[in-house]
């Protein structure tokens, strides 16, 4: 029978395994729940989550190598011991996907390598940007002004939903900067990620935050909200309470 410290200790290990895997979790939840549910934005979001920016990583870091190669060649101590920084240990447990294991002359696992930033940390930044800049246009997104007539108790229901989804954007915004922090902690507690990969990994939340932009330009917001908040907001024309008048179309 286990004892409550071999349940403790599976619990961590299983804690580990899902931090390890944690981007790909993502993309994998988000793939399901927008395929059956059509949810387009989830799945315009994907498409730079597991396309852009893997991609991006993959040359940034080719060019880390072959600027690492470049230098290495000068000669120069301050300039290796510059480009040596940017030598991380090829762990499994770093890898986003665990492959076999590999053992060297040595006898010891894994290899050293150039890199700027690993894929586990540029796409959980990534997400972090495209939810933080998606919290701040719903916060930040006002309703039209004098184009709806409404009564004083619809016009204090209209403030208190408003109040409602500030409020919720703001506690998104709290909650993704502290997952964030958590998630990066955890890996760099691990090994696996570098203060540099962290100062870099903010070009990535930028590039979130504008791949948000460019779906945000269509639509009015239902192509890029993850929130689900755009799609239940109606236009000032649906809740107007001008006449009505119901004109007989001929057949």
């Amino acid at each position: 029978m286990d004892t409550l410290k071999d349940i403790i200790s599976d619990i961590r290990i299983f804690l580990y395994g899902g931090i390890a895997t944690l981007p790909l979790t993502l993309a994998g939840t988000l793939l399901l729940v927008g395929t059956f549910t059509a949810n387009y934005a989830i799945l315009f979001f994907l498409v730079g989550f597991l396309i852009a920016v893997p991609a991006s990583v993959w040359v940034l870091n080719k060019l880390t190598y072959v600027l690492a190669i470049l230098l290495s060649g000068t000669g120069s101590e301050t300039v290796i011991n510059i480009v040596n920084k940017f030598k991380v240990k090829s762990a499994d447990i770093c890898q986003l996907v665990i492959p076999f294991g590999v053992v060297d002359n040595s006898g010891t696992m894994g290899r050293e390598e150039y890199q700027m930033i690993s894929y586990w940390l540029a796409m959980l930044a990534f997400f972090v940007g495209y939810l933080i800049k998606n919290a701040l246009q719903l916060y930040s997104r006002e309703s039209p002004e004098n184009e709806v007539v409404v009564t004083d108790t619809t016009a204090q229901s209209v403030a208190n939903k408003v109040t409602n989804r500030k409020s919720q954007a703001m506690l998104s915004i709290g909650s993704i900067i502290i997952f964030f922090l958590i998630g990066f902690g955890i890996r760099y507690y691990t090994g696996c990620e570098s203060i540099k990969a962290f100062v870099v990994s903010f070009s990535f939340i930028y590039g979130g935050s504008k791949w948000y932009n460019l779906l945000s330009s269509v639509g009015e917001d239902r192509l890029s909200d993850l929130f689900g908040i755009a799609n239940r907001l109606l236009p000032p024309s649906a809740i107007k309470n001008d006449p009505i008048a119901c004109v007989p179309i001929p057949q």
